[in-house]
């Protein structure tokens, strides 16, 4: 969702960038290095480097400045919250290793597909995204498993907001052909990534359905075209996240 309030505070978003640049950089920065990143003046970083590290959220080191661990508290603590994830971890990690690929677990946040588990298979292949991360939810497999599994009107309200942004030749952005899609997947109660949001990459994923105690969710797996096509795709791994997600949907519905 990309949605600018009414009165933004504009400090708040300015430590937010901070921080966030902090966590994707593959090394701590200094103060100089994060002001041109950010694009604000020295002065202004310092003070809010301060802040976070005030409040246990940067570390400092030789004039460098690194996340904090103490954000790993939060993360952890809004994600053992989701009781799908509980109840599912064990399955993903289980369909990981019987596929030898990678399989992830995403619930939906207004008009995000948001990841919050990852177990990576045998291979040297890493996905192109991590956990927490939001992702459009018209360019991957759980993205249009958790619209499909909406009410006609609930799609409708998502649809209207979501931006269909094209991220590659494949992406769907006509909202007539994405409906169309999404009524395929609900009939089949499974669907398919063609490297709509990064190319050269696929997957297939089947929805769990919300049983009013668990908020739905989308289970499946993705990997590099070269790999996962043909009928390895279509029938083997399919079969395999089938089988999961009905397995899970038995142990929800029993617990």
């Amino acid at each position: 969702m990309d949605e600018s309030p009414k009165y933004a505070v504009e400090a708040t978003g300015t430590s937010l960038r901070i921080l966030e640049t902090l966590v994707d950089a593959p090394e701590s920065m200094g103060v100089t290095a994060l002001s041109r990143e950010v694009d604000v003046a020295k002065s202004v970083v310092h003070n809010h480097l301060a802040t976070l590290r005030a409040h246990g959220y940067v570390t400092k080191r030789d004039g460098r400045y690194g996340p904090s661990l103490s954000l790993l508290r939060l993360g952890s603590g809004v994600r053992s919250d989701v009781g799908i994830y509980q109840e599912t971890k064990e399955a993903v990690d289980n369909l990981a290793a019987a596929t030898g690929e990678t399989a992830t677990l995403f619930v939906r946040e207004e008009e995000s597909a948001i990841p919050i588990h990852i177990a990576e298979g045998d291979t040297l292949w890493t996905q192109p995204f991590g956990v927490g991360e939001r992702l459009p939810l018209h360019v991957t497999a759980p993205g249009k498993c958790l619209l499909a599994s909406l009410s006609d009107e609930d799609l409708r309200t998502v649809l209207d907001r979501l931006n269909r942004e094209a991220y590659t030749d494949a992406t769907i952005t006509d909202r007539e052909e994405l409906t169309t899609e999404l009524r395929r997947v609900r009939d089949d109660g499974i669907s398919f990534c063609r490297g709509e949001h990064h190319e050269g990459v696929v997957g297939v994923a089947a929805p769990i359905p919300s049983n009013g105690e668990y908020r739905t969710a989308a289970l499946g797996v993705c990997g590099p075209v070269d790999r996962l096509n043909g009928r390895y795709l279509e029938e083997d791994v399919t079969g395999q996240v089938l089988s999961t997600t009905k397995s899970v949907q038995v142990e929800l519905a029993s617990a």
